[in-house]
């Protein structure tokens, strides 16, 4: 996470679950959520889009929420 936050950073992906990265993660280095495996509760989605809006963030954010027409989801 710190490699990743870093301005000079290399890496510009940082692929994360929403269980995985519920609790204690900023991200600031991020401009873009892209939630593709939607969790039952709400509240766990709306934790992973608030990695990328922390103090610190200069970039306007970007979420994106993928999911599929028809499906029982």
């Amino acid at each position: 996470i710190k490699d990743f936050n870093d301005p000079d950073s290399k890496f510009c992906i940082f692929l994360l679950s929403t269980r995985a990265g519920g609790l204690g993660i900023n991200l600031t280095a991020a401009d873009t959520c892209i939630i593709y495996d939607s969790d039952w509760n709400p509240q766990m989605d709306m934790q992973a889009m608030d990695r990328c809006h922390r103090i610190g963030q200069t970039k306007p954010v970007h979420v994106y929420r993928l999911i599929t027409a028809h499906s029982v989801e």
